[in-house]
């Protein structure tokens, strides 16, 4: 199958009519929305299911609004984990499998101390929120218990990393924190949660968390709210990458207007979980070589998450593919801002259900996850032996050609995201599929390599009209394909109409004049 204008604008006309802006629900978290969902989740554990988190099982057309703190974790060394003697191999990616598998585990023992919310995990990034104590007169406590979540994350990951593998899970820990509201929503099945919050604390505490330096690093509003001094930052504009990169020093925790965690409780609380944390890595793996991996043929929309596991792991030649919606925190924040939030859960259940239909009913990929407002997905072409790179590469593009089409008509068909953009990389590399960490529908599915990393990075640096490919792909596209693209692998407005009447035309176009042949198609108008 191919991408149809007809069927895409089909799928968005069902797709608002199951959550329509005017039957979603708002509503605030406060104390008798923390009495109601922790009765709920009292009741599910007496019954003798896993207990869930407080935002869990949101509705489609449920949104939360939430002043909390969020974390994000960051494992510094994940990297170096994935390659073997500067290559990556099997062995690499059952070294890094197996670091994720524990750490997650690690994160998700003491999140449950702190009744913190595991928004997810991608690759070696954790994100996390401390809802509680709710209400505006507790943002300097909830600030407070977020540092101190940070403390026992890093002390607890590096006591792990110690005690198991050899010290071959050994990892430096970087963490940021932001604070302030935003809205929590929730999409997916039961073993495929989407768990989502939109707004800038978590964008601010992420980019807190990138740098090469460990360490914990809180924002100027966390010092504020937990009454230690602020850090300086001359030029407002610059206030993100400086923070993150220079201004930002590790956080202290002997400074004046912090409970320090140097005392018997904490010391047993992080004892406890790197207990637990390596029990569980000992039941479920025990060794890196537990990880046990097969192929999948394609098409990859037949990957069942629920049935992979480490000892039934997926690894093949395929492509990844990061989309992300250029320009959604700042729309977010508008919308907060001028009570249009349900208008704002609409169009991300909307844009994001129409992205995973194209990658997969569309093209037959496979969604990991949605990370924030990006989808990532695999893609593959061969049999069930071969993975057939070129006709990979090819099809990675027509998938991301469809994507900003379908995306097009997301805009026509929807209010106020005209001013959004679609930023898309893709790179294709041997990579590993597998779901680790917690048992149960908590599990993560997880799955990286060196071309997940760089198809992220790709689309990071794209703006909302470009897409790129990485070294590995243009090297494996065919002729044509690479002829839509420039010297560095980028091509504006590179929607499927573009790709469709540049493929079948019999005009031979040399590469230089790969962005003429784009450019027409921006927005999808010629």
């Amino acid at each position: 199958m191919t991408w149809s204008q007809a069927r895409s604008q089909g799928r968005i006309e069902q797709f608002l009519q199951t959550v329509p802006a005017s039957q979603v629900s708002v509503r605030s978290l406060d104390e008798e929305f923390l009495v109601s969902r922790r009765a709920v989740i009292n009741e599910r554990v007496r019954s003798g299911r896993q207990r869930e988190q407080i935002i869990s099982d949101l509705g489609r057309n449920a949104a939360v609004l939430v002043d909390g703190a969020h974390v994000y974790v960051q494992l510094l060394d994940f990297g170096a984990a994935m390659l073997d003697q500067q290559r990556e191999t099997e062995a690499g990616h059952r070294r890094v499998l197996g670091m994720l598998h524990l750490h997650y585990a690690a994160c998700d023992s003491i999140a449950e101390e702190f009744e913190a919310q595991r928004v997810d995990y991608h690759g070696p990034r954790m994100h996390a929120v401390i809802l509680t104590p709710a209400g505006p007169q507790n943002v300097g406590a909830r600030a407070r218990r977020a540092l101190e979540f940070a403390d026992a994350i890093k002390r607890t990951i590096e006591e792990v990393g110690d005690r198991t593998g050899d010290g071959q899970f050994r990892t430096r820990v970087r963490i940021g924190v932001d604070s302030g509201f935003a809205v929590a929503v929730n999409s997916g099945s039961r073993d495929e949660r989407e768990p989502l919050f939109l707004g800038n604390p978590a964008n601010y505490a992420a980019k807190l968390a990138e740098g090469a330096d460990e360490g914990i690093y809180p924002s100027n509003k966390v010092r504020r709210e937990v009454g230690i001094p602020e850090l300086h930052v001359a030029t407002r504009a610059l206030d993100v990458e400086r923070a993150s990169r220079i201004h930002v020093a590790a956080f202290d925790l002997g400074l004046p207007g912090y409970v320090t965690l140097a005392d018997r409780a904490s010391e047993e609380m992080v004892a406890r979980a790197s207990d637990a944390a390596v029990a569980r890595f000992a039941s479920n793996v025990g060794s890196p070589a537990a990880f046990t991996f097969h192929r999948h043929e394609p098409p990859l929309r037949g990957i069942i998450f629920a049935d992979l596991k480490p000892s039934n792991s997926i690894r093949m030649e395929l492509a990844s593919i990061f989309g992300d919606i250029d320009g959604f925190t700042a729309y977010v924040e508008g919308c907060i801002r001028n009570q249009r939030v349900s208008e704002m859960v609409t169009n991300l259940h909307v844009i994001r259900s129409e992205l995973a239909a194209t990658l997969k009913h569309d093209f037959g990929g496979r969604k990991v996850r949605f990370i924030g407002d990006c989808i990532h997905g695999l893609l593959a072409e061969g049999t069930r032996t071969e993975t057939d790179s070129s006709e990979t590469v090819n099809e990675a593009v027509r998938v991301a050609a469809g994507m900003r089409s379908s995306f097009e008509l997301c805009q026509q068909n929807l209010e106020n995201v005209g001013g959004l953009g679609i930023a898309i990389g893709i790179e294709l590399g041997t990579t590993p599929v597998s779901r680790i960490g917690i048992r149960g529908d908590r599990s993560v599915r997880c799955s990286v390599s060196k071309a997940v990393t760089a198809s992220e990075e790709l689309q990071s640096s794209c703006s909302g009209l470009e897409t790129a490919l990485g070294p590995r792909a243009l090297q494996y596209a065919p002729a044509a394909i690479r002829r839509l693209f420039n010297a560095q692998g980028i091509a504006t407005g590179l929607d499927f109409d573009a790709v469709d009447t540049h493929l079948s035309s019999p005009t031979v176009v040399s590469s230089g004049q790969a962005s003429a042949t784009a450019a027409p198609y921006l927005h999808g108008r010629r």
